[in-house]
């Protein structure tokens, strides 16, 4: 059974003058949850749940709280209970996602609180929903879209902003990766291994840096225990789909107490699918026109109705083990990812002599398919320490990560590039009591970062790169509003063998404020100007003083970095409005960045064997956007739950010379139904998106598309075991579908129409 802990926060308390002991019992579904922490913030006091679930706070003022309670080891919500001297049962299972602590923030908001805009997939989702990269897991949040590089790989992108500009974590630790250096480098998180995953949109820099000044993805699993454990819990997982993706997944996660004060984890996951099959030609028609081909030209390998080299192998596992104590935990982790995808659209050709009865050829070519061998191990350590009631420091959070990034793309049998990633961070939050009405927390930040690439294709110079970072941010509640701000700095150096060191040093800066107007709305807004130091890869790509241009092969291009580039500035302004009211939602946000030296790829107009010239420069831009949702439940009635919820998202971007950015989604709009009763539910989704017409130079229109989901659930609560059987078809019209955000959108569409089934067995 799954560990719950519970934190109890004072919401209102001084305006009450009677007190009595509050007595509780946390339950979910319709069991005990033992050993929960209950902990009133500011002062401190402290309970746990018995055996039975039960737990008392002696002598707390009557009045209304907020009760943040956690759900699994690394999540938890927040509800609000009114303390009168009654006995208060609190069900889990009751509360909805609005009550989801965001856990990439260290002052632990829920949604509803937060200044920035924020969303949460959930276990349950993930269950239902998750893709074979995470890309394509998130493309259904608003404001989030895909750069999908086929099935094995695909660039998050959130407002507009992609690569560099969207920090992936996984338990609030960086993914040291090289996903940032191109499009076609897997973001190497699991999705099948997430119990959660949290979107924030818009800069996020203060707390995670430059990486994040267009959002940050946070995943998180359970891999290292922050609560005892009694006996074994975990689940199985299986996935199957139809020969449309020849999708077959497993995963096995157990969590276990070794003792009263050592827990473990364990998880592996195992995942491949077949080359999988699209709506016609793998060339769109609109690039089919523009080359000047002929009609019927190779109409028959075009129109094979499945995108050649496009398959995907994975495996991995997590290990974990943590020493919990009563002021909290220090824990260890080990993970191991292994995946071998294909590149969808990109063969080389190579030479070869053929030998005739009268004759040798040797003009003629065969090509061979270039797939990405990728292995990554992690090493984690992490801590959490909660120093005595009356000290200033109240806690302490810290971690140190090691990874060994280790890329190969291989050309048939032959190895082409390797390119190689160590990385090491180290990072320490300190959280403070009140002081002036504020608290806070304080860190510091260091990683370092040796990158190389090596091969015949290998365009990037080897570089080090060393962040030092210190940032702080603090919050106050003001009646009714709730007030923050804060500031991070960031110094880095980049070191070449062929330039000298490049050393520059990034501000950034928020203030935000979430008001409560009533009882159902709420109004955040946040202002931000936060500063993004440029990459190695901005810097240095084919840099090497060769006379000869090495192309980038993912994207198709010859990519020409600059050693003179400065900082990004991007000042972004985000107005919400929130509304709750039985059993109705609604939210929308409003944004605009301006981003001053905007760093981009500027096609040169020049090629090298017809392989286009682009060339890294500078200049301002400006984003601006809107997202906006609608749900409502009904009542049981019409024979069953129903709930039916509306969603749009846009985005625009300029750059201050009027051209647009390349690569901007389209706009979207959609709706999704979904429909409930005892252990069965359906649902049925629908989105448009709509042509994409703003483009950048030398840059193609996008066609729009109608995606049809189904899906189907059972649900069974047994007295040890809940077993969740699922049935999905994507794409139900079998659209051709792509995405203007890919740089292979006009050679390699998405799947077509796929169905797919799958169980979940958890005990």
């Amino acid at each position: 059974m799954k560990k719950f802990s519970l934190v109890i926060l004072i919401w209102v308390s001084q305006s009450y003058a009677q007190s009595d002991d509050l007595k509780g019992q946390v339950i979910s579904k319709q069991n005990a949850v033992a050993n929960a922490l209950v902990r009133i913030h500011g002062n401190q006091l402290t309970a746990t749940t018995d055996q039975n679930g039960y737990f008392v706070i002696s002598q707390l003022p009557f009045g209304k709280y907020e009760v943040d309670i956690e759900i699994s080891q690394q999540k938890h919500f927040n509800t609000t209970i009114h303390h009168d001297g009654q006995e208060i049962t609190i069900n889990v299972d009751d509360l909805n996602l609005d009550a989801l602590v965001v856990s990439a923030n260290p002052l632990e908001h829920n949604q509803l609180k937060m200044t920035t805009p924020v969303a949460i997939l959930s276990e349950e989702d993930l269950i239902m929903d998750r893709g074979l990269s995470i890309d394509q897991t998130l493309n259904q949040i608003t404001g989030v879209n895909s750069g999908s590089f086929g099935a094995g790989a695909g660039q998050i992108v959130i407002r507009g902003q992609q690569g560099p500009r969207v920090t992936v974590l996984t338990n609030n630790v960086s993914n040291q990766d090289a996903s940032s250096v191109s499009p076609d480098h897997w973001v190497s998180t699991e999705p099948l291994l997430a119990k959660q995953i949290e979107v924030l949109k818009g800069p996020a820099t203060l707390l995670y840096g430059g990486g994040a000044v267009g959002g940050v993805v946070n995943v998180i699993d359970e891999v290292i225990p922050t609560q005892p454990l009694d006996g074994i819990s975990g689940g199985v997982e299986g996935r199957f789909s139809d020969d449309a993706l020849g999708e077959r997944s497993g995963v096995l996660s157990l969590n276990f107490g070794l003792s009263e004060n050592f827990a473990g984890h364990f998880s592996y996951f195992d995942t491949q699918t077949d080359d999988y099959e699209i709506p016609g030609s793998a060339e769109s028609e609109i690039l089919h026109d523009a080359e000047g081909h002929e009609e019927h030209e190779d109409e028959e390998e075009e129109n094979s109705g499945v995108l050649e080299n496009s398959s995907v192998k994975a495996d991995g596992f997590n290990v974990g083990l943590s020493w919990l104590n009563p002021n909290g935990y220090w824990g260890v982790s080990y993970s191991d990812f292994n995946r071998d995808y294909s590149i969808p659209g990109h063969a080389h050709e190579e030479e070869h002599d053929h030998e005739g009865d009268d004759e040798e050829h040797d003009d003629e070519h065969g090509e061979e398919a270039v797939r990405i061998d990728l292995d990554k191990s992690v090493f984690n350590i992490k801590g959490l320490h909660q120093f005595a009631e009356d000290r200033f420091i109240n806690q302490l959070r810290t971690h140190y990560s090691n990874t060994d990034y280790r890329h190969i793309e291989m050309e048939g049998d032959e190895i082409g590039t390797v390119f190689d990633n160590q990385a090491d961070e180290f990072r320490m939050e300190l959280t403070h009591g009140v002081i002036g009405g504020f608290e806070g927390v304080w860190g510091l930040q260091w990683s370092g970062r040796d990158f190389s690439a090596l091969g015949e294709e290998a365009y990037i110079l080897p570089s080090e790169t060393e962040i030092m970072s210190l940032f702080m941010v603090e919050e106050r509640d003001f009646g009714i509003w709730h007030g923050e701000f804060g500031v991070r700095v960031d110094q880095q150096s980049v070191s070449t063998a062929l330039f000298n060191d490049i050393d520059d040093t990034a501000l950034s800066l928020s203030l935000g404020a979430t008001f409560d107007l009533n009882e159902q709305w709420t109004l955040p807004v946040n202002i931000a100007s936060a500063q993004r130091l440029p990459t190695a890869e901005e810097y240095f790509s084919n840099q090497s003083g060769n006379e000869e241009l090495i192309p980038h092969l993912a994207t198709a291009t010859i990519e020409i970095g600059n050693p003179d580039l400065e900082h990004e500035t991007a000042n972004n302004f985000d107005i919400g409005l929130k509304y709750r009211n039985q059993g109705f939602s609604f939210n929308a946000a409003i944004f605009y960045n301006q981003i001053d030296d905007y760093i981009f790829l500027r096609d040169s107009g020049l090629e090298v064997d017809e392989t286009p010239i682009f060339n890294y420069q500078q200049q301002n831009a400006t984003f601006k956007g809107f997202e906006t949702d609608m749900a409502y439940q009904f009542e049981d009635n019409f024979n069953g739950q129903w709930n039916l919820r509306l969603f749009a998202d846009y985005t625009t971007a300029k750059l201050n010379s009027g051209e647009y950015v390349p690569r901007i989604p389209a706009e979207r709009l959609g709706a999704e139904v979904n429909w409930l009763k005892g252990n069965w539910s359906l649902g049925l989704n629908h989105t448009h998106v709509a042509k994409q017409n703003n483009l950048a130079d030398f840059e193609l229109p996008t066609n729009g598309y109608d995606l049809l989901d189904f899906s189907a659930n059972w649900i069974h609560y047994g007295s040890r075991f809940e077993t969740l059987v699922f049935v999905k078809a994507k794409n139900l019209l079998d659209e051709e579908i792509r995405d203007h955000s890919s740089f292979i959108k006009d050679i390699a569409p998405r799947p077509g129409r796929s169905l797919s089934t799958g169980f979940r067995l958890t005990f």
